[in-house]
């Protein structure tokens, strides 16, 4: 894990400790130690708290690495979804050549 874990050091992840999940940036992997940031958000005051976390590599159970994000927006989505399409109709043109 820890060798996986330093090829995300300065990326955003989701990280599994324990049963909870926690979306951060890894600062440092060394050790057995991981260094990590991330929020929370305080519905009832509105405000983010940043927090700065060390725990033990061995607490981490899974990551999961954010690859893209769609808007539930219909417009938007609906626009994502016609840009691959032309990009999938265009590369089909192209191998068809």
């Amino acid at each position: 894990m820890k060798s996986i874990l330093q090829t995300y050091v300065a990326q955003e992840i989701w990280l599994l400790m324990r049963d909870k999940w926690f979306f951060g940036t890894i600062i440092r992997v060394s050790d057995d130690l991981l260094w990590f940031k991330h929020r929370t958000h305080n519905k009832e005051t509105e405000e983010d708290t940043l927090w700065e976390r060390v725990v033990k590599i061995s607490e981490v159970v899974a990551i999961d690495k954010v690859i893209s994000v769609i808007s539930r927006k219909p417009d938007v989505f609906m626009s994502k979804l016609l840009e691959v399409d032309n990009h999938i109709n265009n590369h089909q043109q192209e191998h068809e050549k």
